[in-house]
């Protein structure tokens, strides 16, 4: 009998993913997704032993299908599911994750405020759980 995934087993996914290829020596990697129902981003930053920082290109295969499972299992009816999820790894194992419910993600291009309404639609929130900025590009 298989189980289903729960939070943990995503963000574990996500660690192994994001940790699989980096160079030797790294010292910090992080991961950003932005989402709404029909449009996300993803990106990655490692950071190497000397400070210096740079973008994990190739992003690890699967790595944005894990944040996208990790959102549909975190929505909370009436709250809604997160915008943006960081994920910050270090070669010792330890983590620390960020879910924002409330900020407008730093969308990387202009977005159309349909991808809003979409996600509303998807992941319906309680009046109270809408952020001012969503309230007023959806109307």
């Amino acid at each position: 009998m298989t189980e289903t995934p729960n939070e943990m087993d995503s963000i574990d996914a996500i660690a192994r993913a994001l940790t699989s290829g980096l160079p030797a020596n790294w010292s910090e990697v992080t991961a950003t997704y932005r989402a709404t129902a029909p449009y996300a981003e993803l990106d990655a930053e490692v950071i190497g032993p000397s400070g210096e920082s740079g973008q994990v290109d190739p992003l690890p295969e699967g790595l944005e299908s894990y944040f996208e499972t990790l959102r549909l299992q975190m929505y909370q009816p009436g709250k809604g599911a997160w915008l943006t999820a960081r994920v910050t790894i270090t070669p010792e194992g330890r983590f620390s994750t960020d879910f924002d419910y409330e900020t407008e993600p730093a969308w990387s291009i202009p977005v159309n405020v349909e991808i809003y309404v979409a996600d509303l639609a998807e992941f319906p929130r309680e009046d109270k759980y809408i952020p001012d900025w969503l309230r007023e590009k959806t109307g």
